[in-house]
């Protein structure tokens, strides 16, 4: 995940048939979640854009929920149950999509080859 500067990996991603994700947001705490499963949503869905390991180079707006309850197993099969939003909240319902076998691409309506920041820069460097 961190060689392809991806910020989470389901086990699906990886052929491995176990209901487990890894995730770090930028500078931000390393989750490792067994059996995850989303207990409760907030708020309205809000788009943000993603990108995926598994679909290399294309970037698409999706939209989830910005605030919700995450429950599941740390390594060692304790319970655990956490609260998050914002692009925390995004990669754990982006995660456990993957685990359901749905890919980000499967809710966006249109792909680019290339993040917003990079064809921001673009636009700024022809004007």
């Amino acid at each position: 995940m961190h060689e392809w500067h991806g910020i989470g990996l389901a086990a699906t991603q990886i052929g491995r048939n176990e209901a487990f994700f890894v995730a770090q947001p930028p500078q931000g705490k390393f989750y490792a979640v067994f059996n995850p499963k989303i207990t409760k949503t907030e708020d309205k869905p809000i788009l943000m854009e993603e990108g995926c390991l598994s679909v290399p180079d294309q970037y698409g707006e999706v939209s989830r929920y910005e605030k919700l309850i995450l429950e599941g197993q740390n390594q060692n099969g304790k319970p655990v149950k956490i609260k998050a939003w914002g692009l925390l909240a995004h990669i754990f319902q982006h995660e456990t999509d993957h685990l359901s076998g749905t890919l980000y691409i499967d809710k966006t309506k249109k792909t680019y080859t290339l993040p917003t920041s990079e064809r921001l820069q673009g636009e700024a460097d022809s004007s």
